[in-house]
């Protein structure tokens, strides 16, 4: 299977928006007032107008995507304007397993060093079981807790600028 990683273009919209909602779609049993939640993960898309949205495709398939958000671009307050930050990893449940994720979080960890962030974050939920081994195996660690979204515990990681190359490595 060969995965191409490529920046987002308007004509994805309508399959990186699918894309997310069926990621996200295992989930529904925790979120409170999941319709609202889920529409507003099928709004991903939305966010190549303020971030830089990369796209995995697999023979012509969107298989996954991220947003990884550049050092001063707008983002969550719960984040330091100096960061990078890594939002929406999406990975379509067909194509899970297949090293899609590492290789979107590898371009993640890429954009960090080539903005010369010093440090990389993102949030996630202990219920995101595969994704947060994912990330504290390659050596993100949680540094604080955050508010529950919609009645789901959340919690902030984040992996220094000294962390990335060794990172990289890990998901090769």
């Amino acid at each position: 299977m060969q995965t191409v990683l490529r920046p987002f273009v308007p004509s994805d919209r309508d399959a990186v928006n699918r894309v997310a909602q069926a990621a996200f779609a295992q989930y529904e049993h925790h979120y409170q007032d999941w319709p609202s939640f889920n529409e507003g993960i099928g709004r991903m898309a939305d966010l190549s107008e303020v971030a830089e949205l990369l796209v995995a495709e697999v023979d012509g398939d969107i298989a996954g995507a991220v947003v990884h958000v550049g050092p001063g671009s707008p983002r969550s307050a719960i984040f330091p304007q100096e960061w990078s930050v890594i939002r929406m990893l999406v990975v379509a449940p067909g194509y899970r397993g297949h090293g899609v994720g590492r290789q979107l979080v590898a371009a993640c960890l890429r954009a960090a060093m080539r903005d010369g962030a010093p440090a990389i974050g993102l949030h996630t939920s202990p219920i995101m079981a595969s994704a947060l081994r994912m990330y504290t195996g390659i050596g993100f660690t949680r540094d604080c807790d955050l508010d529950p979204i919609r009645g789901v515990p959340y919690g902030r990681y984040m992996l220094p600028q000294a962390g990335f190359q060794a990172a990289l490595e890990r998901l090769s």
